[in-house]
Formats: C-alpha cells, structure tokens, sequence
C-alpha cells in the first residue's frame, strides 16, 4: 500500500507540474503581440495574443463615406394616365447612403467603392476623431468597383497597400468599417479562397480574396488589414440569402488596387489594354475532336481594325500560350490584356490549322487601348465627369456587316454597363443611336458635341434602332 501510495504521490505531482506548464502563463503558448509578426506566413499562437495593437494602429485612417443622391424624378412609362397614377415616382427626394473608406496618404487621398459614391451629387467624409469633411470624387471605375476620393488635410493618419500576391489561404484579417451604420467596427477571421470570379461583379478584371471575417451593408470600401498592418483588401461584396454576413465575403485584391487607383489619380480614369478578338471555350470532347489541347481558347472573332487584325490572328486560332505562359480562359486573357499598358507588345503562342494540321505559330501583337466607356461633361466649371456607363463605336457598313445591323448610320452601343446609368433608361446593347432631340447623329464626335453643349441633369430624347424597329427613349443626364 506504501508503495501504491508513493507511485500515486510521484504521478499525482508530475502531472501537477505538466498542469501547471500547460496551463499556467501564457496557457503552455508562446505569447505573440500583432506588431511582432514580421512576416503573412508566421503562424499565430493563442494565448495572450490580442488585436488590439494593430487596431490601435490602423483604425484612425478608417473612414466613414456619407453619399448624397437623388432619388426619384425619372418617369419609366410612356403612358400619361400612368405617369400621373404613379406621379410619386416623379418626386425628387435626397438620400445619403453609408459606406466605408480608407486614408492612403498623409494629404487626404481616400479609397472607396465605386458603388459607395456611383451616383453622388455630394460626399462627406467623417473620421474618428468627429471631424466631417467634403470629399471630391478624383475618379471612378465600375469595372473594378473602386473609387478614389480627396479631402482637403495634412499630416492625416493613412494605410499603406501591401502585396495581395503573398496573402495565404487561412491567413489572419481583419474587416474595419461602418456596417449597418455601426461606426467603424472591427471583425476579424482568415482568408478562405484566393481567385475567387464572382458573375456579374467586377466585370472580368477582379480575382476577388474571400474571407469569413464579418462583413455586412456598411462595410463596402473599408480596408481587409493583415497582421503586418497593410491593406490587402477592399471589402466590396457578400454573398447572403438573407443580406446579412454568412461568413463569406469577397475584397479587391491591394495589388489590383494599386494599378487602378493610380490611373485615377494622375488620368481620371483607368486606361486598359484591348485585343478586339471574341473568345470561347471547347469541351474536352470538342478539344479532342478538333486535335487541340484540352487547356486553351478557340478565337470565335476578330474585330476590324483591332491589333488582333492588324497582326493577323484569324477566327478558330487556338491560343495556348501568353509571353510563354500556359493560358486556360477567355477571362484569364481579357484580364492579363486589360491590366497592360497599351502599347505593350504581347506575345501570342496559336495552333493554326493547315491542311488538315495544327501547326504552332508565334504572333506579336501590340496592345491598344480599349474604347473609352462614354463621358458626359457636365457644365459646371469643375471639370468632373460622370460615366453614362455605355461602350459606343462609329457605325460604318464594316461594322454593319461584322455585328449583322440593319444600317451602317448612327453609333452603335457595343457594350451596357450591368446597373449602369444607360441600362437604367434601358439602353440595351446592339442599340444603334441615330439621332439626338431633333438631330440625326452621325458619329461619336457629334454626339459628345451636342452634349457638351446641354446642362447637367437636362432631360433628352435618343432616337435608337433597335434590331430594325426605330423608337425613342428619354434619358435624363447625371447632374
């Protein structure tokens, strides 16, 4: 029995002593403070670890981005007794939507969400500190949903953007900003998936980061910050049935960011590479059918006068390569064209079929510059523009041929921005606008002369052809 009982002793205080190593100071862990991590890869241990450092650290640059619009005023029938039924629709009455930002500079320059400020006539800023100011809106980019504001001040807090190319999946972040007008709360929570393409959002451009760190109505254009205090994120879209944050939310990656904001800042707006070929993809049923490579993009059409034309790539060209690198989508090409400089001279590894074989052909082509999506100047002496959100070309009988229109007269809309200003009186793509009030339009440089010539916020009628059958919508400028 004493022997039992000593073993018992000796185990009974052994294990006291692991107890006390495993749960004592510091829980048995390594403590680790925020501002000690040197590196995104650096796992962080539990125990004393606290955010709050880093928050201390980053959160007086967070913004709160209040935007004025006007609601209201824009008649959708064209049916009198209707128009006076729903006379309500035609009242004119201010809203201010609450959104979210960050300070990247000293002297004030502001990121946010495009669809923060979209349709602004007036954009306050508020700090953390209680100071309001008026934000200028520097420029816009629906395709990227990224904004770039200015207020007037010195020596302000401000983030830096960090490198997105070296965030991991299960890294941890945190989401500041203003959800549901809760001012400038913090979540926290990893990064889940990294190229993530969302359908109709960001256009082809954005390989969104994804994370679970809650983020809700409120959140938009606020920072995702990673452990070294840098933003390599801008919260931008949730996915929730009920509108409310499941755990998953996307964020413009910093590096995409970068390019764009700094197009805003020195040009307005944001200059982007342009083959003018159409693409589509083949089934691995098709691709062996056809002797092609299961990975690629079958050329569907190559637009007149494009660099593609010029440097003679062809329609059923199979594209394997980019500058030697594998290419797999026609999404993988437009955003590694759009994201270059025009200018640039890229080059493109095909298959070419002749007689009867695939043969490899290596073509260089020098990117040019996409079409301009349309600009109305307003007349207001300040020189800002808003986008009518709608590609137009020149119509010709070369471009009535290739899109099979039923006359060569007026421009043709090639493109609609998806909840975008012209879609919103419902121009729709492949609408031919031949005429303005009372005059017929010829060309593009005609159309924007007559619109530099009316006020902001005026009321005009576009005569459209649309598929044969000519009619008119009435389209109220952006004030």
């Amino acid at each position: 029995m004493k022997k039992i009982g000593f073993i018992a002793g000796i185990s009974f205080f052994l294990g006291a002593v692991f107890f006390a190593l495993i749960f004592g100071t510091g829980q048995g862990f390594n403590t680790v403070n925020a501002e000690q991590i040197e590196s995104d890869t650096v796992p962080i241990k539990m125990g004393n670890f606290s955010f709050a450092p880093l928050v201390k650290r980053v959160r007086p640059a967070v913004v709160k981005v209040l935007s004025k619009t006007v609601s209201g005023g824009n008649s959708r029938f064209n049916d009198s007794l209707l128009d006076r039924f729903f006379s309500r629709r035609n009242r004119k009455r201010e809203v201010t939507g609450v959104g979210s930002g960050f300070l990247i500079s000293s002297d004030g320059y502001i990121i946010t969400n495009n669809h923060v400020v979209e349709n602004a006539i007036k954009v306050m800023v508020k700090t953390l500190d209680g100071k309001e100011y008026s934000a200028e809106i520097i420029g816009k980019d629906p395709k990227t949903d990224l904004a770039l504001l200015k207020i007037d001040g010195k020596n302000l807090p401000y983030i830096e953007l960090g490198d997105s190319s070296k965030v991991e999946i299960g890294e941890w972040v945190l989401a500041i900003g203003n959800p549901l007008n809760q001012d400038l709360t913090v979540t926290s929570g990893i990064i889940s998936a990294k190229g993530r393409q969302l359908e109709g959002v960001g256009d082809v451009y954005v390989d969104f980061l994804q994370t679970d760190a809650s983020i809700n109505r409120g959140n938009s254009g606020g920072p995702l910050i990673n452990m070294k205090g840098k933003v390599i994120g801008i919260n931008s879209v949730i996915l929730s049935q009920s509108g409310g944050s499941i755990g998953i939310g996307f964020a413009i990656p910093s590096d995409m960011a970068k390019k764009v904001i700094g197009d805003l800042k020195t040009k307005g707006s944001v200059v982007r590479g342009w083959l003018g070929v159409g693409v589509q993809s083949l089934t691995k049923k098709e691709a062996k059918e056809y002797d092609l490579p299961s990975s690629g993009i079958l050329i569907g059409s190559v637009e007149s006068n494009s660099p593609a034309k010029k440097a003679g790539i062809k329609i059923s060209d199979f594209i394997i390569k980019i500058n030697g690198k594998n290419i797999k989508t026609g999404n993988e090409l437009r955003k590694i064209i759009g994201n270059s400089t025009p200018g640039t001279i890229v080059k493109l590894t095909v298959l070419r079929l002749k007689a009867r074989k695939n043969i490899t052909k290596i073509i260089n082509i020098k990117i040019g510059k996409a079409p301009d999506t349309l600009k109305f100047k307003p007349q207001d002496g300040n020189g800002k523009v808003s986008d009518l959100g709608m590609v137009i070309i020149n119509n010709s009988i070369a471009v009535q041929k290739e899109y099979g229109l039923s006359t060569s007269k007026g421009i043709l809309v090639k493109s609609v921005e998806r909840n975008g200003f012209a879609a919103e009186f419902g121009i729709k793509s492949g609408d031919i606008i031949f005429g303005m009030n009372r005059s017929e339009l010829a060309s593009i440089k005609q159309f924007n002369e007559m619109l530099d010539e009316m006020k902001a916020g005026r009321v005009i009628r576009l005569w459209i052809n649309r598929n044969g059958y000519e009619s008119s919508i009435r389209v109220q400028l952006p004030n």
